[in-house]
């Protein structure tokens, strides 16, 4: 479970142009995968725009991730002195 996750410009822009339900429909299927890691089953016009947004989630998800482990290395090397 995450706490924070990145949100574009171009997704609330993009959301904004869609009927409210498929809106409402995308916004908690991209909190769901950005907060929880869980992959909400969307249908129709909801589904093809959550497709476009994924892959941007994920590719944050898996930074913020690896900066994570990257600084808990960081901070081993540098009580070596490193």
């Amino acid at each position: 479970m995450k706490d924070s996750m990145v949100i574009y410009r171009s997704f609330y822009e993009a959301l904004n142009g869609l009927p409210e339900q498929n809106r409402l429909e995308v916004w908690a299927a991209i909190c769901e995968l950005g907060f929880n890691g869980v992959e909400v089953e969307l249908i129709g016009l909801s589904k093809t725009i959550f497709m476009l947004i994924k892959p941007q989630i994920e590719a944050n998800n898996r930074k913020a991730i690896a900066g994570k482990n990257n600084g808990y290395l960081g901070a081993e090397h540098g009580k070596k002195g490193g």
